[in-house]
């Protein structure tokens, strides 16, 4: 069906007025617009996240892993990130439980002593978000081991090279 001269014209001047957020704020603002979860999300903070613990996180993960200037300080950080998101997936996965197991029946049976079937029917109820959680927990877990042993590896070829010139400054 082709669109009317009249409403390609009112479509066009919508266009034009339409140009989306205009400041920093608005602009912030619908940079999350899709966030879900964000266990995928490209900033590692959410709104409702303490920058200082993170800040915290990634100072330890600094000091534990001695990353070089460059690439394997960029490699850090990337693992600061994954290991914030992979915790904010353990508090995902325990509202999860608490969400299964607010039911009348679950009350009874952990009322009656019966934590394992209370647990059962709890995951059983969110089996669906349980596997998807899944997912994303394997995936970032992954991230995490190979960027570590990126890390390790040019960790390693820094000391070789480093171990080298010591060698051969020492027999000059």
């Amino acid at each position: 069906m082709a669109i009317s001269p009249a409403r390609l014209q009112v479509n066009r001047a919508t266009g034009r007025r339409a140009t989306g957020p205009r400041t920093a704020q608005g602009k912030a603002a619908s940079s999350r617009n899709a966030l879900k979860h964000g266990l995928l999300s490209r900033q590692p903070l959410l709104a409702d996240e303490d920058p200082a613990e993170y800040d915290a996180l990634a100072v330890a993960l600094f000091v534990q892993l001695s990353p070089a200037p460059g690439v394997e300080e960029l490699i850090v950080h990337d693992v600061a990130g994954l290991v914030w998101r992979l915790r904010r997936l353990q508090r995902v996965e325990t509202a999860l439980y608490a969400v299964g197991s607010s039911a009348p029946v679950l009350e009874a049976l952990r009322r009656s002593g019966e934590t394992d079937a209370a647990v059962g029917v709890a995951f059983s109820t969110q089996a669906a978000s349980f596997a998807v959680l899944s997912r994303y927990e394997v995936a970032l877990a992954n991230r995490l081991r190979r960027a570590l042993v990126d890390l390790q590896h040019l960790q390693e070829a820094r000391e070789t090279t480093a171990t080298t010139l010591v060698v051969i400054d020492g027999e000059a």
